[in-house]
């Protein structure tokens, strides 16, 4: 057994519910399906670990905490009977979270037991916790009960924003699923945005049309450049069945839990986003989106394999396949897998549809190599797509320059990002790295400050544009203007190397040496060996005559 296994077990040991404690002083039996849980949980195997807790949950039934992650952890295994049966016991004992709630609602919907659906609403109102949803998961409910108008239920009030914004998408997804068109219109300016909530709502409301035979009306409402629209025209046109269809309550009470757990994500590693996630999943298993969102929240919990085997069920005919491919991409390389994730992205450049964000998707994975020049290649390709389509982006612009400023060949990356700018004039990134790219190597600093100003105007707050800004002013002579500038970026980047070196040579460079050397040791602490090396230098003798010799 590793150490650090080693050393989790006996975090374990000290750390058992009541219960089991009480049980251990007559056997060890417990102990050792307790230990065996909690290392399964943190191994990142969640079926074994449900396992455990589901037989400690039967010799402890009245634990709380026991219960409490006996629930937790069969949501996230996706063990909906033990978590079912640990949310019972919770609530018997009075110690249901409010999130909990929303499982015993989603058993509630499954079964068509629309009473008790609507009692579960009226409990999560009085609990608050999640009373902004209960207008659309009202108006679901009442749409499975075959009531007359049940998107009225879910109309928007100058009461809550937050409400509004779910109850805006399912109001229309509600009215469409009931057979009204009247609302197309208002579906056509949601969608945009085109972001990927309104992506799922023009595919699910697409689907809808298409299963209606309203072909011309579907086509209409899935156009756009996204690469998921452009795979369902093509089986529109194909005349092939387009799946992702809002038409039951449970779809669309599975759609609402989706793209809240995609909202309240974060980081990843909260349990109520993966729980969402899971209860979208169990009210709707071939809902792909909230598929993907579930195998996103387990592989940033840790729950790498699991992501991976639950990933592979997305149909390859459903629209949101390719999302679904390269979000397994993105967790093979959180797994550390590279070579794996570039097989994949090889196999889907190949194919004859192979769109722009395939290409970009394969870039990035090459530049994860140190494969620049391969990458270049790669956004070559994607670039070349959106010529074709008429439509160019900067932002794959401005990848292929990047690639091209690793590979060594400046030159052509000045060019592509002047090309890219162009495009976007007013994207401060671009103008950033073009005019830091030729401060770096004294190229025309006159010019190089009207890029570097311009983007910190569009962009104040952003650390590296404003460390871009120290260091122009530094080798422009302007100490006082340099300090300014790299203090607002440390304090926006405390642990950054370059930025904190940066602001050490500023300081030197105004006689304030212990500020200087402070700032440099900072930089000591994320830099790599080359930088280190020259920190370590500084540190012993100062910059010498060529302040920030980087």
């Amino acid at each position: 057994m590793r150490p650090r296994r080693i050393l989790l077990g006996m975090t374990v040991l000290l750390s058992w519910p009541a219960a089991v404690q009480a049980m251990v002083s007559e056997t060890s039996a417990e102990l050792r399906q307790y230990v065996r849980a909690r290392l399964a949980d943190a191994g990142g195997m969640p079926d074994a670990a449900a396992t455990s807790y589901a037989r400690l949950l039967e010799a402890a039934p009245d634990d709380k905490r026991l219960a409490l992650r006996a629930y937790r952890q069969a949501l996230t295994a996706g063990n909906f009977k033990l978590a079912g049966l640990a949310a019972a016991q919770l609530d018997r004992l009075g110690a249901l979270p409010p999130d909990a709630v929303l499982m015993l609602f989603t058993e509630a919907v499954a079964a068509h037991d629309w009473k008790r659906a609507d009692a579960l609403i009226q409990r999560i109102d009085r609990e608050q916790m999640f009373a902004f949803l209960t207008p659309v998961m009202r108006g679901w409910v009442a749409y499975g009960q075959k009531k007359s108008d049940p998107a009225r239920l879910v109309a928007t009030s100058p009461g809550s924003q937050l409400a509004n914004a779910y109850a805006r998408d399912h109001h229309l997804l509600i009215a469409l699923a009931a057979g009204r068109s009247d609302t197309l219109a208002d579906l056509r300016s949601l969608v945009v945005a085109q972001d990927s909530r309104s992506l799922r709502l023009q595919l699910a409301a697409g689907a809808l049309l298409a299963k209606r035979g309203d072909t011309a009306n579907a086509r209409a409402v899935l156009e756009g450049r996204a690469p998921e629209l452009a795979a369902a025209r093509a089986a529109l046109d194909a005349g092939r069945p387009l799946g992702g269809a809002i038409d039951t309550a449970e779809l669309g009470l599975s759609e609402l839990f989706a793209q809240l757990a995609i909202d309240v994500k974060g980081d990843g590693r909260s349990p109520v986003s993966l729980q969402l996630a899971r209860l979208a999943s169990h009210l709707a298993p071939g809902n792909a989106a909230a598929t993907i969102a579930t195998a996103d929240l387990l592989a940033a919990n840790g729950y790498h394999a699991a992501a991976i085997a639950l990933i592979g069920q997305v149909p390859a005919d459903n629209p949101l396949f390719e999302a679904a491919r390269q979000e397994r991409g993105t967790i093979l390389l959180a797994m550390g897998d590279r070579q794996a994730a570039l097989a994949d992205a090889e196999r889907a450049a190949q194919q004859p549809g192979a769109t722009a964000s395939t290409f970009t998707e394969l870039g990035g994975i090459l530049s994860d190599l140190d494969r620049p020049a391969d990458a270049a290649r790669a956004y070559q390709r994607a670039i070349d797509i959106d010529q074709a389509q008429g439509s160019p982006s900067w932002a794959h612009l401005f990848l292929k320059a990047g690639a091209l400023d690793r590979a060594g060949d400046w030159p052509s990356a000045k060019a592509m990002l002047r090309q890219a700018s162009q495009l976007a004039p007013n994207q401060p990134i671009v103008l950033n790295y073009l005019g830091y790219g030729m401060l770096d190597r004294g190229e025309n600093l006159v010019e190089a400050q009207i890029f570097i100003e311009r983007a910190s105007g569009l962009d104040p707050n952003d650390a590296a544009i404003a460390d871009s800004l120290g260091w122009l002013y530094f080798k422009r002579g302007n100490y006082a203007g340099a300090i300014a500038a790299l203090e607002r970026a440390v304090a926006g980047e405390p642990g950054q190397s370059v930025i904190n070196e940066h602001l050490g040579d500023a300081y030197w460079a105004v006689g304030r040496r212990i500020e200087a050397r402070y700032a440099w040791r900072a930089a000591l602490v994320q830099a790599d060996k080359r930088e280190a090396e020259r920190l370590n230098r500084k540190l012993t003798d100062g910059p010498g005559p060529r302040l920030g010799a980087n």
